[in-house]
């Protein structure tokens, strides 16, 4: 299914909103809506909830609202590294989880086959509130036996740019509609005021990032129709060949770590960041005195006309089997992901939530101060034709093999097709999947 029709869901709900005057603060949801009849107040214990960099932050003050509204109540947020070397441990071990996990959507599938039985299936709670859920987000997180988790955000791609540099480069952003323009105006970026591109890692898993934002944008996948590997793609061929143009035209910082990354962007020294709607809340929050001076485009494509969507991270929430009060961690859960009033703080954060019926808000539609435009409506206008992309139960085995490939290519010069036949051998032997031609 096309993300098309998911934005058709957006833009009637939209009208109708305008026509019905929604309101943020008129509950759309409520800590009830699932199944739990606990009213106010009778909520209590501990849990503790795993998350990291801004997912943690939003999360700690949705804590804070949801501890008032249910005093009796605890819930701390540990704030965990987003290779899950915090979370794999438990478990593997089946005891020592933290109640509560962020898990990338794209990652779900994996976690499902591999630690089958350590989350607790929603199904009966969510009922049919599922179709609530962009399909989108909802299909990575369930299998034919149940709904183990609860989509919390979509993360359609746009590309951030620093209005005054390239103002000041003489550069017009909206002369950039392909990848080459980009790469030319990041060359006279550099030339003229001493600012590369963008940062990227180049060194570790994260090398990865770029390159499946366009494979995506291509419509590139990793397996065939029947779930057999098939990495030896055009798609994949020319996405590959883009982001090596990219490495070879220096238009990068080098930034090994999340951190490295905001510093970049932090202190002047990158012009564009490539990233979803999410990162919007990362640049609010850390470059703060840089208000006004980003702008939003969309993709550039491979060529004139191309397509120019993608999709990338979006996580979700799930609950451990091993938690001693479900019943809390599904409030806080519900209470985060299912009303206007948690979903109010997500969107601070950038979090562009995949629960639809927070889209009739007036929350939802409203501009962003920091950006000067609605984040929500241009996010909602890349949202329209993005390609759909199976990551399926082995994801993580698979991107071990196309992070070997992409440094092959991109650092050691390897041939594209030669790294990519590489990567399938090495994901077969992994996964014990069959490669088809």
């Amino acid at each position: 299914m096309k993300m098309k029709h998911f934005l058709l869901a957006i833009v009637l709900m939209m009208l109708l909103a305008a026509c019905s005057g929604g309101d943020s603060s008129e509950e759309t949801g409520s800590p009830s809506n699932g199944g739990d009849d606990t009213e106010t107040g009778e909520l209590s214990g501990e849990i503790k909830v795993a998350a990291w960099n801004l997912a943690a932050d939003s999360l700690t003050e949705t804590a804070e609202k949801f501890m008032e509204e249910y005093p009796g109540t605890t819930v701390t947020v540990e704030y965990v590294s987003s290779d899950y070397d915090s979370i794999i441990p438990p478990l593997t071990a089946g005891q020592g989880a933290p109640d509560i996990m962020q898990i990338q959507q794209r990652d779900f599938p994996n976690f499902m086959h591999v630690f089958e039985g350590q989350f607790v299936d929603i199904s009966d709670r969510l009922g049919e509130q599922e179709a609530e859920f962009a399909e989108v987000a909802m299909n990575l997180v369930k299998n034919d036996e149940g709904i183990y988790a609860l989509p919390w955000d979509i993360g359609p791609v746009g590309l951030y740019y620093r209005k005054d540099f390239f103002e000041q480069a003489g550069v017009d952003p909206d002369s950039i509609t392909t990848w080459d323009d980009f790469i030319e105006a990041g060359q006279k970026i550099d030339a003229e005021l001493g600012v590369k591109m963008s940062a990227h890692s180049l060194t570790n898993d994260d090398i990865a990032e770029t390159y499946r934002m366009l494979m995506n944008q291509l419509g590139g996948e990793y397996y065939d129709e029947n779930g057999n590997i098939q990495i030896v793609r055009e798609e994949n061929i020319q996405a590959m060949q883009m982001f090596k143009n990219f490495v070879d035209a220096d238009l990068y910082v080098q930034a090994p770590t999340w951190d490295d990354r905001i510093r970049a962007f932090a202190n002047d020294q990158i012009a564009t960041v490539l990233f979803p709607v999410w990162y919007a809340g990362t640049i609010k929050t850390q470059a703060e005195d840089q208000e006004g001076k980003w702008g939003i485009m969309p993709m550039p494509a491979f060529e004139e006309g191309g397509p120019n969507q993608s999709h990338s991270g979006g996580s979700a929430l799930a609950i451990s089997s091993q938690t001693q009060n479900e019943e809390l961690a599904w409030a806080f859960i519900e209470y985060t992901l299912m009303t206007n009033e948690g979903q109010d703080v997500q969107m601070e954060y950038g979090l562009f939530p995949s629960w639809q019926p927070y889209y009739e808000t007036e929350k939802f539609k409203e501009v962003d101060e920091y950006f000067g435009i609605s984040l929500s409506e241009f996010f909602g206008e890349v949202s329209t034709d993005i390609p759909t992309i199976d990551y399926g139960p082995y994801f993580r085995d698979i991107n071990s093999a196309m992070v070997e490939a992409i440094g092959d290519v991109v650092i050691d010069g390897k041939d594209i097709e030669e790294a990519l036949r590489d990567a399938e051998q090495r994901a077969a032997s992994e996964t014990g999947l069959e490669i088809v031609e």
